[in-house]
């Protein structure tokens, strides 16, 4: 009796795997591929990704030439010493100063992104003739 229940059982799962019903889609959705996005998107998308990435960096250098413009504006006075020479004596900026050199700092990196896709889409121009 043992041997026929389990001969059943067997027989069971063999047929169950036979009707078993198609596999699920892939639940990880397709790549892009390149024509997905029209041209504007990709040169716009470059120029973000330049901007943003570049703000950090023009961020410090913008600090710093304001740091030595004020040291020069004051005489070369050492409470006014630029960043790499200063101490907690030093002279601290207004949120105001602050403001502009961010503002300044973002009009570069908007500039550096323009510049790019400029020189892109020039290229772009260039290959296509």
């Amino acid at each position: 009796m043992k041997a026929s229940v389990l001969a059943l059982a067997c027989l069971l799962a063999v047929a169950s795997a036979s009707w078993a019903q198609p596999a699920a889609p892939n639940p990880l959705p397709e790549p892009y591929g390149a024509e997905e996005f029209p041209d504007w998107a990709l040169s716009l998308r470059r120029f973000e990704i330049v901007s943003l990435g570049a703000l950090p960096v023009v961020l410090f250098y913008t600090r710093l030439v304001f740091d030595f413009g004020r040291y020069t504006q004051n005489g070369f006075n050492p409470s006014y010493a630029p960043w790499p020479f200063k101490n907690e004596y030093s002279y601290r900026p207004s949120p105001q100063e602050q403001r502009d050199v961010f503002v300044s700092a973002a009009l570069v990196s908007l500039g550096l992104g323009l510049i790019d896709a400029i020189i892109v889409n020039a290229k772009r121009a260039r290959s296509e003739d």
